[in-house]
């Protein structure tokens, strides 16, 4: 007798390659970064044990993976920022504001990332792009889910997407680049935004 075949374990099996090679792109690019070379995405790839048009495939530039791969040595565990019994609406304006403080710091950098996961987007096919980096996820799903006895699953996974609206690339590019936010304008912005709709939310629920 045939095994029952997993119903989508394909797809998942090729997202978490994707993944992996993702990260190891981002590892080789740190390594040659730390021996004080100035690698191109080919000495990236060969590193990685990845093909030239693999590399090419993920990241537009070679400048475009550094400015990620950069960004992701600076971004701090969220053990730094939440800690249990803290208040959770101050926590995540903490972790919204730290993060995109984070992004502001190297606007050029961030405006480099931005180019290459719009060029990688448009370059693939929906079933060959590699996954966009969830860093904020890393903040926000861990402090709404220390609000499981407050709100059903599907409540909060709604509040995680809509929390990632005000975290990340796209939020202090529409901050600064729509809204003319100065930067600390645009982090209190962005703080204000996730505490508010943590308010909400808990509003919501209790009605």
């Amino acid at each position: 007798m045939s095994p029952t075949p997993v119903v989508g374990g394909d797809s998942q099996g090729r997202a978490n390659q994707r993944r992996r090679t993702q990260r190891a792109l981002i590892e080789a690019a740190l390594a040659l970064h730390d021996q004080g070379l100035q690698p191109t995405l080919a000495e990236v790839a060969e590193r990685a044990l990845v093909s030239r048009a693999t590399a090419y495939r993920y990241y537009a530039s070679v400048e475009a993976l550094l400015s990620e791969a950069m960004f992701e040595r600076s971004v701090p565990s969220l053990a730094q920022l939440f800690q249990p019994g803290i208040d959770l609406v101050e926590a995540i304006g903490r972790a919204v504001r730290h993060f995109n403080r984070l992004l502001l710091q190297d606007e050029a950098a961030l405006h480099v990332m931005e180019r290459s996961f719009m060029s990688v987007w448009l370059d693939n096919t929906p079933d060959t792009r590699p996954p966009r980096p969830a860093r904020r996820l890393q903040y926000i799903a861990p402090v709404v889910e220390a609000l499981a006895d407050e709100f059903s699953p599907a409540a909060r996974r709604r509040l995680v997407q809509a929390l990632a609206m005000v975290a990340g690339p796209e939020a202090v590019l529409s901050l600064r680049d729509v809204a003319g936010a100065s930067v600390e304008e645009a982090l209190d912005a962005s703080a204000w935004a996730a505490m508010a709709l943590v308010r909400a939310a808990r509003a919501e629920a209790t009605e």
